[in-house]
């Protein structure tokens, strides 16, 4: 049974899941992004995802069932992006002013409590770390592809990891408030958000790949410590 994070994904309390999404990390050939091998966000710009851009499950399992059919890269994996409750509002008002479909979306983000969504997403996940986004005409946009990269590096001090990630919550907030301020990105509201994500190759039609669930930790689990 699915049922909550293991006690090792320390991510900070009031927290709500926008949803899941199966991805593939890129190696970004563009200059002004950080020089990875495994280049991972909740985008739509940077990375593939699956079955189609711009694809948001409400649930793993949903998830899982949508990629049985394809032939997925054997790197393919399982993610879920978590949103600090006091940064949801910009986010759900983008979409409304978008007016796009977003039922995945707006059914975790608008009006739903602190705690409720984050205490289902699934067990054997871990923390990646964090990244800074914003809404626009139905894509999901990162600070990355805004040419934000290097300024940021350069007036804020920050950097990313192996994965093009900020380090913690607090990066990702200076990142987004900077942002924010700027007239030069897309018109979007930008907010912080943590990406959790499975390490556990994904069955599809590429091969007979087994796609079990990790046994429950024994630990108290993060959102019993925080909610």
């Amino acid at each position: 049974m699915i049922e909550g994070l293991p006690s090792d994904v320390d991510v900070p309390g009031e927290m709500l899941l926008a949803g899941y999404f199966v991805a593939v990390p890129e190696r970004p050939t563009v200059a002004g992004l950080p020089r990875t091998e495994r280049l991972t966000s909740a985008s739509d710009c940077l990375i593939g995802r699956f079955p189609d851009d711009g694809c948001w499950f409400g649930t793993a399992q949903e998830a899982l069932a949508a990629c049985l059919p394809l032939q997925l890269p054997v790197d393919a994996r399982l993610y879920a992006l978590l949103v600090p409750s006091e940064h949801v509002g910009g986010f759900v008002a983008d979409i409304r002013a978008a007016e796009t479909d977003e039922p995945v979306l707006l059914a975790h983000l608008n009006g739903q409590k602190p705690g409720k969504a984050a205490r289902e997403v699934a067990e054997g996940g871990h923390k990646l770390g964090w990244e800074v986004l914003g809404y626009d005409c139905g894509l999901l946009h990162t600070w990355l592809c805004n040419d934000l990269y290097e300024e940021g590096r350069l007036h804020l001090g920050v950097d990313t990891d192996e994965r093009g990630l900020l380090p913690d919550r607090q990066a990702a907030l200076r990142v987004a408030a900077w942002a924010n301020t700027r007239g030069d990105t897309k018109p979007v509201t930008w907010f912080p958000g943590a990406l959790i994500e499975w390490d556990t190759p994904i069955e599809s039609g590429l091969g007979p790949v087994t796609t079990e669930a990790p046994a429950p930790s024994a630990q108290q689990p993060w959102w019993g410590r925080i909610f």
